[in-house]
C-alpha cells in the first residue's frame, strides 16, 4: 500500500468504517513504515481533542438550553403565582363584601313593630345605605323561635352579572321581617299549627354584636316599642 492510499484510508481508519481487510494491510504498512505510524498518531490525537472540544460545545449548548428552560419556568412559576395571588385577593375580596355577614352592630339597626290583626312583625332596617340587615329566626329548645340573630352586610354593586347577591340586597333594603301569629294576647300559634300559652318566661331575644334586648313574646302582642 503506497503512502497517498493510507493517508487517505486513515480517517476512515480511525472511524472503524474500514474493512477488516483493509485495517490489515494498513496495520502492515505502519509496521514497515514510521512516518504513516505517526501520522495515524497525530491524526488520532487530533480527532481526539476534536471530539473533546465537540463534547464541550455540546455540553454548553446544552447548559444554555437549561438555563434558558429554567429561566422560562420561572417565568411561568411567578406567571401563575400572579395569577393565583390575583385570583385569591378577587376571591377574598369577593368574599368579604358579598358572601360574609356579620352579627350586626345594634346602633346600626332601626328595629320596629307592626300588628295587623293578630300577626305581629319585627322589622329590622340598616340605617347604613349601603348595608342591609337579615334577621334569622333561631328555636334553640323551644317550640318558636325564642332568639332573633341579626345579620348585617355590604349593598354594593347591585348588578346581578357582579354580585350573584344583588337580589337578595335588593329585596332586604326596606328591611328583614320576622313575624308571629297570636290567637289572643296569652296565646301564640305556633309553625306546626298547635297552640302556645304564653307565660312570664316566654321572652324574645333580639341578639346584636355587643348585646341582646329581651321582651316578653306577651308584650310584643301588646306592641311595645323595642329600644
Amino acid at each position: 500500500m503506497n503512502h497517498n492510499v493510507f493517508r487517505d484510508l486513515v480517517p476512515n481508519y480511525l472511524e472503524n468504517l474500514t474493512s477488516e481487510d483493509t485495517n490489515r494491510q494498513m496495520e502492515q504498512h505502519m509496521e514497515q513504515c514510521e512516518d504513516c505510524q505517526e501520522y495515524v498518531n497525530e491524526m488520532r490525537e487530533d480527532l481526539f481533542i476534536e471530539r473533546i472540544n465537540e463534547r464541550k460545545e455540546e455540553k454548553k449548548k446544552i447548559d444554555y438550553l437549561k438555563k434558558v428552560r429554567s429561566k422560562s419556568q420561572k417565568k411561568i412559576f411567578m406567571i401563575i403565582g400572579t395569577l393565583l395571588s390575583f385570583f385569591l385577593v378577587l376571591s377574598i375580596s369577593y368574599y368579604f363584601l358579598f358572601v360574609h355577614m356579620w352579627i350586626a352592630d345594634e346602633n346600626n339597626v332601626q328595629t320596629t313593630i307592626h300588628q295587623q290583626d293578630n300577626i305581629v312583625t319585627v322589622t329590622f332596617q340598616s340605617k347604613k345605605d349601603n348595608r342591609y340587615l337579615l334577621a334569622k329566626k333561631e328555636y334553640g329548645d323551644q317550640e318558636y323561635g325564642n332568639q332573633i340573630i341579626v345579620y348585617e352586610s355590604w349593598n354594593i354593586l347591585t348588578d346581578t352579572k357582579l354580585n350573584q347577591f344583588s337580589e337578595l340586597a335588593i329585596s332586604l333594603q326596606d328591611g328583614t321581617d320576622i313575624t308571629y301569629t297570636f290567637l289572643d294576647e296569652n296565646t301564640l300559634l305556633l309553625p306546626n299549627g298547635e297552640e302556645k300559652k304564653l307565660t312570664d318566661k316566654d321572652k324574645l331575644q333580639i341578639i346584636y354584636k355587643n348585646s341582646t334586648e329581651e321582651i316578653l313574646l306577651k308584650d310584643l302582642y301588646k306592641n311595645v316599642e323595642i329600644n
